[in-house]
């Protein structure tokens, strides 16, 4: 059995469940449900679970994890003899600047001693706060939808897609007067009114949207401000991948991104975008970018756009402990 299955709603967590069950990892699931009687049944189910799995056994799992009941599985399961793969998707306690929650979540983080980690600056908190921690670094997420590498062009026209509820320095786009935004997602931001150069497109299954995303640049940002990497979300850009990395890069679209962000690296290294430190820089930025540059940077997503399609990232994560 290689594997364990956590309930997730992302595409991005859907996609890693797929990708593990390909590779051979057997989904371990306990009945869903709120009752009482549910509840013993799950416990009831676990257990049997727990008989089950043989010493030497692989389990990956999904962070952060949700039900008590799984939290509970991973803690009896680090007192066995195998090997526990946690894959961290997001750090909520990070996310949200609550202490007490990171804390849980690293305590709970402690059941595992193999860890899949975003990028290096993971890498560095993750082994700071767990010593002697495994690591395996992913990069971008695997996104399993059809790259649509069609024409592109530079323009001063940017795409941002995402949870735009968490978005909080949408209102403020419009001050960039140079630029005109195409925005994508639940969650458009309740007083936030669009304008000529600020256009909402609504929300769209995850994996047609590669095929309809408008703009020349993918932006990736955070936090509340224009002007600098504000509040928790600021924060904790400098630790993670976004997804919608992927989907720019599956629709075949040159990144814009925070020289501080975890994807920073990446994006320097493969030269399939440029970097900023605040928004505000961007337009100064697009002006310095000739069309043959742009054209460049087009061709060098193409094969990773095929790397993240078929879920080349995971694969190779997990083959690197």
């Amino acid at each position: 059995y290689k594997g364990m299955r956590f309930q997730h709603g992302g595409v991005g967590n859907t996609d890693i469940e797929n990708i593990l069950l390909s590779e051979g990892y057997r989904a371990i699931g306990l009945p869903e449900g709120k009752r009482f009687w549910i509840t013993l049944k799950r416990f009831r189910v676990m257990n049997r679970w727990l008989k089950q799995i043989p010493a030497g056994a692989e389990i990956v799992c999904q962070f952060p994890v949700y039900p008590r009941m799984y939290r509970l599985l991973l803690r009896k399961l680090s007192r066995r003899p195998i090997r526990l793969v946690i894959l961290i998707a997001d750090i909520d306690g990070l996310k949200t600047g609550n202490t007490e929650l990171l804390q849980q979540e690293i305590d709970l983080l402690k059941t595992a001693g193999h860890f899949i980690v975003h990028n290096a600056q993971m890498d560095r908190w993750l082994k700071a706060k767990i010593p002697g921690a495994i690591t395996s670094l992913l990069g971008p997420f695997d996104f399993l939808a059809k790259p649509v590498l069609g024409t592109r062009n530079k323009t001063m026209d940017i795409c941002f897609a995402g949870n735009l509820a968490k978005s909080g320095f949408i209102g403020q786009l419009p001050a960039l007067t140079d630029l005109n935004f195409h925005l994508y997602g639940d969650g458009f931001p309740d007083g936030v009114k669009t304008s000529d150069n600020l256009n909402y497109h609504g929300s769209f299954d995850p994996h047609v949207l590669p095929g309809i995303v408008q703009g020349s640049f993918g932006l990736v940002w955070d936090g509340e401000s224009i002007s600098e990497a504000a509040g928790p979300l600021g924060h904790y850009m400098q630790y993670i991948f976004h997804h919608k990395i992927s989907l720019y890069i599956l629709a075949g679209m040159p990144i814009i991104a925070p020289a501080f962000a975890g994807s920073a690296e990446y994006i320097r290294t493969k030269q399939i975008g440029w970097l900023f430190n605040s928004p505000e820089e961007i337009p100064d930025l697009l002006r310095q970018i000739s069309e043959e540059e742009y054209q460049l940077v087009v061709e060098r997503i193409k094969p990773l756009a095929l790397e993240i399609s078929r879920g080349d990232h995971l694969r190779t994560a997990l083959r690197n402990f």
